[in-house]
């Protein structure tokens, strides 16, 4: 036994107070915004009359609360495996955690405040809190660049496993001075775009790494990685610059900046799902029988180019801005990517047989529904094609009750399971091998 083989007692398990951290959380956030769309509560109203502003806090809530819970649980679960080092402290993910609750426990207090002051009072703390939850793991993330073990120009996802923990002190700092500054006309369209840029790069690196690394489908070759990847951060951050030109320019009308917004979108979303080479993921999936997979991850991977296809279309179909591209995005791809990902990586822990996982065919089911019932409510308010208020009610209740049974799922996997869980995943052991044969 080496010294490599210690590290992963600080480290390896740790995901299961987050998992739970992260159900409980997103349970309530359902209940609260089920609650107030049902009584019609003060804060509804000022969600409709103070739109931006509010809708800011609620991208802030999902991307760095309950969503960044279950991230932030996989990275410390596999990536010392992975790269063959030990950059987490266990009071570093102690605080985290408490940061990340106590965060979105503010969040939840802030609905029920019966003024607009209040609820953007309550909603500061609870954007520092959770802010300086992500900014703590900027530490560790740049530990874990520095020692690495994995050779760049041969791991399988490459450097953009690690680029999220690099960058993160930045992100939540930014988050953070967007919304102290939210007065001046642009700032959190541009807090927003990052917001929406930085879970793309993560939902592309988890989907990348569950059928190249994990399942070891060769889908892309290390030595494309960089000129994929790099093609596909330049769309990203052209969306990031267009995002803030077109929101500084204030205009009523749709205008070059504003046409440039929608489609470095559109085609952000659209270089995502070409880096993942899709058709060679649908080939081994589908082909000779099928190889085994996790299908909700497949699934993140077929909604962008609807995704893609909104966001180009966006000035057409509502005027809210960056509904039809960011809230479509949060609301299947990134969510199906990020739980898919982590309920493959707790079955892993089980030692569950890749081929005899089940697949929750009701939750797919309704979740397709929620999903159509999207594009339906999108494309009628394109065409012009009357009231889509039926499309309404079925998006907002069917995606929250597919996500309710997901919660339930990951819950009875943690917490209710009564099968053996083992230390070290399955698969993520061979890691281990490498390098006790070095």
């Amino acid at each position: 036994m080496n010294k490599y083989s210690d590290f992963r007692a600080t480290s390896t398990g740790s995901y299961l107070a987050l998992y739970f951290a992260s159900c409980i959380m997103n349970a309530a956030f359902l209940l609260v915004f089920a609650w107030h769309l049902l009584t019609r509560s003060f804060y509804f109203d000022m969600l409709v009359e103070q739109y931006t502003s509010l809708a800011y806090v609620l991208i802030v809530w999902v991307c760095l609360g309950w969503l960044m819970a279950l991230v932030a649980a996989i990275g410390f679960d596999i990536l010392p495996l992975i790269h063959g080092s030990s950059p987490f402290e266990e009071t570093t993910m102690r605080q985290f955690w408490i940061l990340n609750v106590t965060g979105q426990t503010v969040l939840i207090f802030s609905t029920f405040m019966k003024s607009l002051e209040g609820i953007e009072e309550f909603s500061t703390v609870g954007i520092v809190l959770l802010s300086l939850g992500v900014i703590l793991l900027g530490v560790p993330g740049r530990r874990l660049y520095q020692e690495s073990n994995r050779k760049k120009n041969n791991d399988e996802v490459g450097i953009v496993s690690l680029i999220p923990g690099l960058i993160f002190p930045f992100f939540g700092g930014t988050i953070i001075v967007c919304w102290l500054l939210r007065d001046t006309m642009g700032v959190l369209e541009l807090g927003r775009s990052i917001m929406i840029m930085l879970y793309l790069l993560i939902t592309v690196a988890m989907i990348v790494s569950h059928f190249n690394r994990r399942l070891n489908w060769s889908i892309i070759e290390p030595s494309k990685i960089p000129l994929r990847f790099g093609i596909f951060f330049v769309f990203l951050g052209l969306h990031i610059l267009f995002s803030f030109l077109a929101a500084r320019e204030a205009s009523e009308t749709l205008t070059l900046l504003g046409l440039m917004k929608d489609y470095s979108l559109g085609m952000a979303f659209f270089s995502a799902f070409f880096v993942c080479n899709p058709l060679g993921v649908a080939k081994k999936a589908f082909m000779h029988g099928g190889m085994a997979h996790n299908r909700l991850v497949f699934a993140a991977l077929w909604t962008l180019p609807f995704c893609s296809f909104h966001a180009f279309n966006s000035a057409q179909y509502s005027e809210r801005i960056g509904i039809p591209g960011y809230v479509t995005f949060l609301s299947t791809t990134a969510i199906l990517a990020v739980w898919g990902y982590a309920i493959y990586l707790h079955e892993d822990h089980l030692h569950i047989n890749i081929h005899k996982r089940r697949s929750n065919f009701l939750f797919m089911a309704i979740f397709l529904i929620g999903f159509i019932a999207i594009q339906v409510l999108f494309v009628k308010n394109w065409m012009n094609w009357g009231s889509t208020a039926l499309e309404e009610r079925i998006w907002f209740w069917l995606i929250p009750v597919a996500s309710a049974m997901i919660v339930v799922k990951i819950l009875r996997q943690t917490v209710l399971s009564l099968d053996t869980w083992h230390k070290i995943p399955m698969f993520y052991g061979r890691y281990m091998q490498e390098k006790s044969h070095e």
